[in-house]
């Protein structure tokens, strides 16, 4: 593969990394992804696609004036494929746009560790590539994998640099919100911008005082909370129960929610954060919920992007800036690659 062609697999390869799980922790490649040593890091990487990319190269070459077979100008190569990728994933490892100019990589060779700078490391990652030198291409990829994993387990950790204006408008923070909003994520987006709604319309009302929200694919019951955001007042006790969907509400969601409610102390509000309520069965919900407003149970509905306008139709523009910052914390919180990639591109896209 050229250079080119290279990064392209490279694309299509963290593309479907962070499509998945993320994964448990892998010692061995979290040690060099991890590293303290800046080269390390970027080496990790470099060497490793540099061999897929032309398996006649050595793993452990710098230089394409290496006297060994398979040498190769791995300087290049990173400043090439490497540096630009990284820099478009928010600098996961390190802000070096040239790591190879570093002295520990201005040699011929890996394998020369006599003169470097914590040697012991060096010589453990040296040994890593060593093992890996005569693999086949299946065994190449796995061993890249396993890195690309560990790179996505760091970025998740890592708070992105959310561009946020100075000022925005009401109407501007609408079509980000329907953008943002219009892709599935499995009720995490949803959830997000409800999380941190709640959190500026309870301190900007003096509402709550303290906002808790589940994680994605929490289950309510086994964790013993009532739903998906609990609200507190000052007194600590929780006055508000939310349910986040990314779907019209059904009968039986109706019906399991209300149940958690009525099995927590104290609660007499629960409100459905959801885009409608399913035509099929209309009469029968509402029916439902004015039977459980006689009953001491007052449960609302509304969409979220209607209660965000209506909100913040009342309260100074300082708010919109607000509310945009909460959201980044909350999907920070998450870290989920894709869904915090998305808000900060919208925001982008904003001021140019």
């Amino acid at each position: 593969m050229n250079n080119e062609e290279v990064r392209q697999w490279l694309d299509a390869e963290w593309t479907r990394i962070l499509g998945e799980e993320v994964s448990a922790p892998d010692p061995e490649i979290d040690q060099f992804i991890n590293s303290s040593i800046v080269s390390i890091r970027y080496a990790c990487v470099t060497q490793l696609l540099g061999k897929i990319a032309d398996h006649s190269r050595n793993l452990l070459s710098l230089q394409a004036s290496d006297s060994h077979p398979g040498a190769w100008d791995a300087r290049s190569f990173s400043k090439i494929v490497i540096v630009p990728w990284v820099t478009a994933n928010h600098a996961v490892l390190g802000m070096s746009g040239e790591p190879y100019a570093s002295k520990p990589l201005r040699r011929p060779s890996l394998a020369d560790v006599a003169n470097v700078k914590n040697k012991e490391e060096w010589q453990v990652f040296v040994r890593f590539l060593q093992d890996l030198e005569n693999a086949d291409q299946s065994k190449l990829q796995h061993a890249f994998n396993r890195c690309l994993q560990s790179i996505a387990r760091k970025l998740k950790k890592q708070k992105f640099d959310y561009p946020i204006p100075r000022r925005m408008s009401l109407g501007r923070v609408s079509l980000i919100l329907t953008s943002f909003l219009q892709e599935a994520s499995q009720g995490l987006r949803p959830l997000v911008v409800s999380a941190a709604l709640l959190r500026v319309l309870g301190e900007a009302f003096s509402l709550f005082s303290e906002i808790k929200a589940q994680g994605l694919n929490e289950a309510d019951t086994p964790s013993g909370m009532p739903g998906d955001i609990m609200c507190y007042d000052a007194d600590g006790k929780m006055i508000l129960v939310v349910e986040v969907k990314d779907r019209d509400l059904t009968l039986r969601d109706l019906r399991h929610s209300v149940s958690k409610a009525l099995q927590t102390e104290g609660i007499s509000r629960l409100l459905f954060a959801v885009p409608g309520i399913d035509e099929q069965n209309r009469s029968e919900i509402e029916t439902r919920i004015e039977r459980e407003w006689v009953s001491g149970l007052n449960v609302y509905h509304v969409d979220v992007q209607t209660l965000a306008k209506t909100a913040f139709t009342l309260l100074d523009e300082e708010w919109h800036i607000t509310f945009l910052r909460e959201v980044g914390k909350e999907l920070d919180a998450r870290g989920v690659h894709t869904h915090r990639e998305k808000w900060r591109q919208l925001l982008i896209g904003d001021r140019e």
